[in-house]
């Protein structure tokens, strides 16, 4: 099943990129079609459509609550001390829009000035687009980049992706 998922996650990325964003489908839409893509590829002569669609849509608005998501102390603290010295916070994702409601929902919006998913910006991190969306969105006039820290948990998407920017 992981190796099914990875095999459609590099189909629809390539044949869909950014959750969809530059070819006219919807997150929605790209995630049932990885779901049902990943279950038909394992099962086969099994696949059912319907109930592998009924799992791809539960799937879908389970990993748009807040329930799978866990906000660990150390990162609330972080945010926190950030906030109070005034620094403009954003989030750039390589995730979808889903992101703009999940962040709310696990009680980080009060940290948070603004949020880029790579379905807004149609470009996905180490891309330079998604960056630059980032810096026009934060709406802080003059922006330099060296000006800019970014931190991630992805060295080549992250730390690289900002670096090249000068950032």
């Amino acid at each position: 099943l992981e190796r099914s998922f990875f095999n459609q996650w590099r189909t629809m990325n390539r044949d869909f990129p950014h959750f969809g964003a530059t070819t006219g489908i919807s997150s929605m839409v790209w995630w049932i079609k990885l779901v049902k893509g990943t279950f038909e590829d394992v099962l086969e002569d099994q696949f059912d459509e319907k109930i592998a669609g009924k799992i791809a849509s539960e799937l879908f608005s389970y990993y748009h609550s807040p329930k799978p998501y866990l906000v660990l102390d150390d990162g609330l603290e972080s945010l926190q001390r950030i906030k109070e010295m005034k620094i403009k916070i954003g989030v750039i994702s390589n995730f979808d829009n889903r992101l703009h409601d999940i962040i709310p929902s696990v009680g980080l919006s009060k940290f948070v000035d603004f949020i880029v998913t790579a379905e807004d910006a149609k470009s996905s991190k180490p891309e330079p687009e998604i960056f630059n969306f980032a810096a026009k969105k934060s709406k802080l006039s003059g922006l330099k980049p060296h000006e800019v820290l970014h931190i991630g948990d992805d060295m080549d998407k992250d730390y690289f992706g900002a670096r090249n920017m000068g950032w």
